[in-house]
Formats: C-alpha cells, structure tokens, sequence
C-alpha cells in the first residue's frame, strides 16, 4: 500500500505458495492445496473467507505443520489482515513467518521476498521508518528473477524515495514497476492499481494536477473492475484523490470521494478502526470546508464514538487537506522544498 502528511496504499501482496520453499523443505499435499485454496480467494477478494479458514488453521495446525507450511500460512494470515489495513497484527505475523523461513533458507534467497516485502509493508505503513529501511535493504540484496517481484521491489523503492523528498528518483521507480507489472501479466490488477495510485500521489506531491487527476482515475478504473480488489484498495484511491480535490479548493468534489470512500468502509466491518477514524475525521474536515455543517457534525458525532486515536499513517492527514492550494493558473508548477 507511507509517513509524510498523507499516505497512499503501498503495493498490495497477494499470499502466495512460495515455490523456492519446496526446494527445501517439501510440504505436504494438504498444505500445499490448502494454500493454493487461500491464493484463489484472495485473486478473488475474498478477504473475510480467507481470515475465516486461516485462523482456524493456524489454530489447529500450528504444532503439527512442518516449518514451511506454517510459515505459508501466517504469511498468508499477515497478508490479508495488511489487507484490512490491520498493520501492527500483520507485522507479528510476518516476522513469525520469516523467523521460520530463515532456520532453512539462506538470507539471500528469493523465497525470503514476499514475506520480507510483507513486513517492510506494514512497517512503512505504521511510520516505523528505521525498521522499514532495515527490511528494505533485506529485499534489494535478492536476485529477483520473476517480474512481479521486480514491481514489488520498484514499488517498494518508489516509497522510499518519496518519504526522502526524492521525488523524481520515485516517479523512474513507479513507472518501473508499472512496467514490470505488465510484464507479469498483472496490468488489469489491484496490485496495477495501487502502483498507479502511487504514481498519481508523486505526480500531486509535485503540483502536477492534471497528470495526476488523470493517473487516478485510471487507478480507480483498474481497481473497480480487477476481481482481486480489496475494499481497502478503492478506499485508498478515493481518500488520495479527495487530496488533489483539497489542493484546488473543490471541496465538493473531495466530499465526494470521501462520501464513497465511507460507505465502502462501512460494509467491511473488518477495517482497522484507527482507519476507519482517521477516514470519518478528514470527511467531517472537508464537509466543514464545503459548507456542509449539519452533515459535519453528524460525522463528527461517529469520531468521538470511536475508543480509540487514528493511525498515525493512516488515509490521509487532514494537514494534508489545509494546506493552500497553488493559484489555479499555475497547476503544475514545481513545489519548493
């Protein structure tokens, strides 16, 4: 799926069978179409029925499962719970699984990628900013040869750049991994559409409106009809895109998108509820910008209502939102740093 004023949803990691672990450690049939049943879920946006079946396997299967499978199988469980936007239990997770991975793989095999770009995911999503470029440089020491992985690490170095102010540097390394996600056949994707949200979040981090409106729709596009989107993926997407509305001062349009956003995250009952304040605190924001006060305080009431503070990386920062747009004749001028 970010830590400066507001962050996008860095590339999304559908839980997979790593094929390299068999090398090693040969899991057994069950396991391995167990987890292939996992991965089909989960290429179908299956979020609830893929925790459902996870969890109870983690239950009953933890002792009895040789390393590999259940280092699979909480990868998997970290995976859709990341999905969920659940960071700080994703993480756990995925460090349980490559503690198991690293006791039979060496610390330059590929194997170790997705789990590592997992936990560097959910590290870089909660601002633990130390720890994500330790576990970055894990993942660039990789030979990577499949090209999905390659978009991952693009993607990954892309957010990297971006937190740094290197903002140039992070574009080269979008369009990279847009590139390399066509390669593997994933142009039509959720995980395409989180790497087009991310470029389209450098284009307005650098004033560059409409390239950026224009990467954004086509984000949304791709996530509205790509059966592997998740809710959190068109939550994102909205939430990024109310940002390039605030910046121009439309704030009936950012409502807009917020208002949907909402109503998605309201079906999910699954979603972080750091999340899901941070989201109703930047739409009351904005309804108060647009006017909109009865439905402000309505929203506001639903804050308060939550027992618990907004992530700090969460959607968007509504700082974010006050900040002073650039003059409307000059929409794609550079930004000063």
């Amino acid at each position: 799926m970010r830590v400066e004023t507001f962050v996008f949803w860095t590339a999304a990691i559908i839980g997979v069978w790593w094929a390299a672990a068999q090398d090693v450690v040969r899991p057994n049939t069950a396991c391995v179409e167990f987890n292939q049943n996992i991965v089909t879920k989960l290429d179908s946006g299956l979020l609830a029925e893929s925790e459902a079946l996870l969890s109870a396997a983690l239950i009953e299967k933890e002792i009895n499962f040789e390393p590999s499978c259940l280092a699979t199988i909480l990868h998997n469980l970290a995976n859709v719970l990341a999905l969920s936007g659940r960071f700080a239990e994703a993480e756990g997770l995925a460090q349980r699984s490559i503690k198991l991975l690293a006791a039979v793989h060496s610390v330059q095999n590929p194997a170790l990628f997705r789990p590592l770009h997992l936990l560097w995911s959910t590290q870089f999503l909660q601002g633990e900013r130390s720890k994500a470029r330790q576990t970055f440089q894990k993942m660039k020491v990789l030979q990577l040869a499949k090209a999905q992985d390659r978009a991952m690490l693009h993607g990954a170095a892309a957010s990297e750049m971006q937190v740094d102010g290197r903002y140039e540097e992070a574009q080269r390394e979008y369009q990279k991994a847009l590139v390399a996600s066509v390669e593997a056949g994933r142009g039509e994707t959720g995980d395409y559409a989180i790497l087009l949200t991310g470029l389209g979040t450098q284009q307005l981090f650098q004033n560059r409106y409409l390239e950026a409106g224009a990467t954004l729709d086509l984000a949304l596009s791709v996530a509205t009809s790509a059966k592997d989107a998740v809710p959190m993926d068109l939550i994102k997407i909205l939430s990024v895109r109310a940002v390039l509305w605030a910046r121009q001062a439309k704030w009936q349009a950012a409502a807009q998108d917020l208002k949907l956003a909402l109503l998605i995250a309201d079906r999910d009952a699954r979603l972080d509820p750091g999340e899901l304040k941070a989201l109703l605190a930047n739409f009351g924001y904005v309804l108060r910008k647009a006017h909109r006060g009865k439905e402000a305080r309505a929203i506001e009431s639903r804050v308060k209502s939550i027992n618990t503070v907004p992530l700090a990386n969460a959607i968007v920062d509504v700082r974010e939102l006050s900040k002073k747009p650039i003059p409307r004749n000059e929409p794609n001028r550079a930004s000063k740093k």
